[in-house]
């Protein structure tokens, strides 16, 4: 089994241990990238080519899912963490898994959790279910379409204004309150931010490359105070391989979750929230939908249309 330790130095060491195998360690910056390895070496993970049976369980489908479709994606290790959370509800073969298991699943979830966290809970049940159908061939009907999923919760609509983002940024430590206010400055998503590397930046040109993000690869405008936060960043750094900001993702939502605890501030002011406020800015400049989506990165008009009617006030003065 593979155990992981943070160090002095505050890198993570991973070691993996099993009986009649000699024992393996390495060194990672982030503890994702260390679970990332451990799950690439851990034999409890079977080959990409091994040949499933039906007597899989849902925990064993589940790591060979992440390990095939999920692996190097964003999401790796939150679905990771969600499939080992929901494996002790289905210890039985996958194929015995039935509606009514499904929904005495979510009876329970629902006690604890909020509607939109057990949906998604189900959905990656589902997800598996089709998976194995459409990757595996094995031809299983799936419960998951018979039991009713909650509904999802209303996206979080805050805006964060400026003095509290000013405010929460003099309580957040020096090394992160630049992934703080880059997020804020350029509407990266976390994980885009957190990959960023020296030769991603253009910064004569004020652009910078995201590289395999959510939505593919693609060119980020900058705004002056961007270039002025990166250009300090890249300071001291040789490698152009090199992260600039070489901390775990949970770290940066954390300290600004800490800031806004302290200073009292909204439950909705979230790290996605940054990425919210800045697209809800370039809406109220006047941009049109095409120039947004270039901002934002989305490539689903549909996307746009939360930051967009948000506005409606904005265009009161320009009807007369």
């Amino acid at each position: 089994m593979a155990s992981i330790r943070k160090l002095i130095s505050g890198k993570y060491n991973c070691q993996i241990r099993r009986k009649g195998i000699k024992s393996r360690s390495k060194t990672f910056e982030t503890f994702e990238e260390a679970n990332a390895w451990a799950l690439s070496q851990d034999g409890s993970i079977p080959s990409p080519h091994a040949v499933y049976q039906i007597k899989s369980t849902f925990k064993e489908l589940g790591l060979r899912y992440i390990a095939t479709v999920l692996k190097g994606r964003p999401s790796q290790n939150e679905q990771l963490r969600r499939i080992n959370r929901m494996a002790s509800h289905f210890p039985q073969r996958f194929d015995h898994i039935t509606k009514w298991d499904v929904n005495s699943y979510k009876n329970k979830r629902l006690v604890t959790v909020s509607g939109s966290t057990c949906r998604d809970e189900l959905l990656i049940l589902s997800r598996l279910f089709k998976w194995v159908k459409r990757e595996l061939l094995i031809d299983l009907p799936n419960p998951c379409e018979e039991v009713a999923l909650p509904r999802a919760s209303k996206p979080r609509n805050k805006v964060i204004t400026p003095e509290e983002l000013d405010a929460m940024l003099e309580l957040i430590s020096p090394n992160i309150r630049p992934v703080i206010e880059l997020a804020f400055e350029t509407a990266m998503r976390r994980s885009e931010l957190l990959r960023l590397t020296p030769k991603c930046l253009h910064l004569s040109d004020r652009l910078l490359d995201v590289i395999d993000g959510k939505t593919g690869d693609r060119s980020v405008p900058l705004t002056k105070r961007a270039v002025e936060i990166l250009t300090k960043a890249i300071i001291g750094v040789t490698n152009p391989e090199q992260r600039l900001f070489p901390f775990a993702p949970c770290s940066v939502s954390q300290a600004l979750r800490r800031a806004r605890i302290k200073l009292g501030l909204s439950k909705d002011i979230r790290f996605h929230q940054l990425r919210h406020t800045r697209i809800t800015m370039v809406a109220k400049m006047g941009f049109n939908q095409a120039q947004i989506m270039m901002v934002s990165g989305h490539r689903d008009s549909r996307s746009v249309q939360r930051y967009t009617h948000l506005n409606v006030r904005d265009v009161i003065d320009l009807l007369d």
